[in-house]
C-alpha cells in the first residue's frame, strides 16, 4: 500500500515533464525566423496591378500555386518599365518581389536591369504604411553610377514595393544602416513615395 502514492508521485512528474517540453517545442515553432518573416509582411495583401495566381507545374510535376507581381526594370530612354511575373506564393511576398527584381529582367525582354549584380536583400520590414529594406553592400559599392541610372534603381525599389496596398513609402538602407545617396545625386536618407512620372508604358503593360 506505501508504495502506490510514490509511483503515483512518479506518473505525475513524468506527465508534467512532458507537457512542459511540448509546450516550449510549440512555442519555438512559433517564434522561428521564418515564422516571422510572414508575420511582417502578411499585411502586403494582394498586389494591386496584377490579376489572379494561377496553378503551374514544377519539374517534379507537382503543382505550385503562383501569383502575379510587377518588376519595373530601366529601359534605353532612362524610364522605369513594368514586367508582369508569376511567383509562387508566399505571405512573404514583397521580400520575394524583391528577390526578382535583384535577379533582373527577363531574357529577351530587351529590359535594362537596375540593381547591381550580387545584391542582396537582407531583411525587409513592413509596418504603418512604411517598407524599411535593408540590401547588402554591393547596391552601392557595385552601381554603376550616374544621376539616370542612381534614379532608376531607387525607383525600381520604390516602386516595386508600392504595388502593394499596404506600402506608401519605403526606406532603404544599406548593411542596415541609411545613406544619404546611393551614387552621389539622389537623397535617400528618408522614406520615399512612389513616382509614377517615371514609368513609360510598354505595348500593353502600365
Amino acid at each position: 500500500m506505501k508504495g502506490k502514492p510514490v509511483w503515483r508521485f512518479r506518473y505525475l512528474i513524468i506527465v508534467i515533464a512532458g507537457l512542459i517540453l511540448l509546450g516550449c517545442a510549440v512555442q519555438e515553432d512559433g517564434q522561428g525566423p521564418g515564422r516571422q518573416e510572414s508575420f511582417r509582411e502578411q499585411d502586403a495583401g494582394q498586389v494591386s496591378e496584377a490579376g489572379t495566381g494561377a496553378v503551374t507545374e514544377s519539374g517534379t510535376g507537382e503543382a505550385v500555386r503562383t501569383v502575379p507581381v510587377v518588376l519595373y526594370f530601366g529601359d534605353n530612354q532612362g524610364y522605369l518599365v513594368a514586367e508582369r511575373r508569376e511567383i509562387p506564393v508566399t505571405k512573404a511576398i514583397a521580400r520575394a518581389t524583391l528577390r526578382e527584381l535583384c535577379r533582373g529582367p527577363a531574357s529577351g525582354s530587351g529590359f535594362n536591369p537596375t540593381i547591381p549584380p550580387g545584391t542582396r536583400v537582407k531583411d525587409i520590414n513592413i509596418r504603418d504604411g512604411l517598407a524599411i529594406v535593408d540590401f547588402s553592400r554591393e547596391l552601392k559599392e557595385r552601381h554603376r553610377g550616374g544621376s539616370s541610372a542612381e534614379l532608376l534603381t531607387v525607383y525600381s525599389i520604390v516602386n516595386t514595393l508600392t504595388q502593394f496596398p499596404s506600402v506608401q513609402q519605403v526606406q532603404i538602407l544599406v548593411e542596415g544602416r541609411p545613406l544619404e545617396t546611393l551614387a552621389g545625386h539622389l537623397d535617400i536618407s528618408g522614406p520615399l513615395k512612389r513616382d509614377a512620372s517615371l514609368i513609360r508604358a510598354h505595348n500593353k503593360t502600365n
